[in-house]
Formats: structure tokens, sequence, C-alpha cells
């Protein structure tokens, strides 16, 4: 073999390698671009999924707290009104429309059972029950005898003394008879005000 013979196959065995370097090459590229995106896509998505999730669970639970602290406290505050811890003092005309729904006056007096004291307990807790404040009030008389009403403090007319048994709005006049100045039939007892306390 000349000299050109051997060139001619050396050049021919070169361009072979370079050619199956190049070809190996590219198919690695195109197997290594695959896997790739296979690969990054997989673990991008549970990269951004993850922080995705925690960061939408954070901002969910932030929102959703505020949120419900505000709904809580908000059933709290009526709650506790009605449950008599935050009560408020009603108009005149607010009270006299409670006075009129309420049902107490309805019921029987029954000596030693459902008496003045009782009438007078069931609407205070009847108008506390709807946030409204109201006030027990002991009437008392000579000796051992005296009586129950209530009363409100209203923000247009002042205190105002109510009978639970026929819900009248009545006064209270120390040194005068209660029936006699309400205008009730005379009682079989003294019953001149001696003193009478407002028990809020």
């Amino acid at each position: 073999m000349n000299y050109l013979q051997r060139l001619t196959v050396a050049l021919g065995v070169i361009l072979v390698f370079v050619l199956a370097c190049s070809a190996s090459g590219y198919i690695g590229y195109i197997y290594g671009e695959d896997e790739g995106y296979a690969r990054g896509q997989e673990v991008g998505l549970e990269s951004g999924y993850g922080e995705g999730q925690n960061e939408g669970y954070q901002t969910g639970y932030s929102g959703g707290q505020k949120e419900g602290y505000q709904m809580g406290y908000s059933a709290g505050v009526k709650a506790t009104k009605a449950a008599g811890c935050n009560l408020w003092n009603p108009s005149y005309q607010e009270m006299k429309e409670f006075v009129a729904q309420d049902g107490t006056d309805s019921k029987t007096y029954i000596g030693g059972e459902y008496v003045c004291s009782d009438f007078a307990a069931e609407v205070n807790n009847n108008a506390e029950a709807q946030g409204i404040r109201c006030a027990l009030v002991d009437v008392k008389y000579p000796g051992d005898w005296g009586h129950a009403i209530v009363a409100f403090e209203t923000t247009d007319k002042g205190l105002v003394f109510i009978e639970p048994q026929f819900d009248d709005e009545v006064d209270v006049v120390v040194g005068a008879s209660y029936s006699q100045v309400n205008g009730y039939s005379e009682q079989p007892h003294n019953d001149t005000v001696v003193r009478y306390l407002v028990i809020w």
C-alpha cells in the first residue's frame, strides 16, 4: 500500500470515528434533553406544589383565623348581651314595647307559690335575656310587709317603675300608700312605703 492509500484509509477511519462520536453525542443530547425535561418537570412540580401548598395554607389559615375571630367575637358579644353580661338601657318606647310583649302579667297570683317577687323576677330575667337592663325594686311597708316591682333606667325619661303583675307604670312615694298613689284597691294591711331599694 502506498502512502496515498494509507492516508486515505487513515482519513476514512478518522472520519468514521468523528461521525460515530457525533452520532453518539447527538443521541446523548436527545436522550439527555428528554430525561432532563422529565426530571425537571417532576422536581419542579413537587417543589412548586409543596411551596404553593404551604403558602396557600398559611394565607388561608391567617385569613380564616382573622375572619373566624371577627365572626366569633360578634357572636360572643350578642351572646353575652343576651346572657346579661352587657346590658343596655332602653328608650322609653323600647321599654313599653318590651313590657307589652312580655307575658308575665298573664300569670296568676297564688299566695305562697307565685307572688309579687316571682312576677318581678320573671320580668327581670326576660328583659335581661333580651339584653335590656332591668332592676328589681324591693318596696318596704311597715312591719313585715313589702312588695316587689321592677324598674328601667330609660334613656329619654329616666327611671320608670313598672308593676309586673299588671304591666302598669307606677309611682313609688315614700310616706304614701302604694295602692292609693297608683289607683289600686285598698290593701288589707298598711302599704305605706317606708323605703324602697332599686337592685341592678
